[in-house]
């Protein structure tokens, strides 16, 4: 498996004080770049486990140069560890990989389900229904994470006008340049989280 950039880096932070990234993990000011981050995040979990002493070091690595997209590579980790979630780590861990793997996001989709599905068993329709639409339920949180993920693969571009802001990992607004509210969504139903809660729950009727 390639070598983990992150070690790297905090090993030339420590040696001298700075640090240069690659090309493909500069933050971008329109371009998300979070599926090269989260494949660098599990090379680091590969080399030294999940818990990352570098970024006890390291300043937070930002995804983005974009004025309100505070979002960075620590974040994602946080989201990951997080025990807070009530989602076993392995799980969550399982569903971010499955996001940036497979040949589309339809397929990466299809992968996680049935591990999302398994974090529903056990509860009733009202039960379900409530974790699927608060969007701070565990399961929810992890939906956001997702359409993070399938924005980027997708390619979902906002028009000019428009622009991603985020302040909360793993949730984001749509904002027009005069800072209101923007009613456009990504044309691709992968990218928004309440259609995944939606097929989520069509899947999990099915198993009811």
């Amino acid at each position: 498996m390639q070598k983990s950039i992150i070690n790297k880096i905090h090993r030339d932070f420590r040696k001298t004080g700075h640090f240069d990234l690659p090309e493909h993990l500069l933050p971008q000011e329109k371009d998300l770049i979070m599926v090269s981050w989260v494949r660098e995040l599990f090379h680091c979990y590969h080399e030294t486990g999940i818990i990352i002493r570098a970024f006890d070091d390291l300043p937070p690595l930002k995804l983005s140069t974009q004025a309100g997209l505070d979002t960075t590579v620590q974040d994602i980790h946080k989201f990951i560890i997080n025990d807070m979630n009530l989602m076993p780590l392995e799980t969550r861990k399982a569903i971010v990989k499955h996001s940036i793997a497979h040949s589309s996001s339809h397929s990466a989709w299809q992968q996680i389900i049935p591990l999302l599905l398994s974090q529903l068993k056990g509860l009733d329709n009202e039960e379900v229904l409530e974790a699927l639409s608060w969007k701070f339920s565990p399961i929810a949180e992890t939906l956001w994470v997702i359409t993070w993920l399938f924005i980027e693969r997708q390619k979902a571009v906002p028009p000019q006008s428009v622009h991603m802001t985020s302040h909360r990992f793993p949730y984001y607004l749509w904002l027009t340049d005069e800072k209101k509210q923007s009613l456009w969504l990504p044309e691709n139903p992968l990218c928004r989280w309440e259609w995944l809660a939606l097929d989520l729950y069509k899947e999990w009727t099915k198993t009811a």
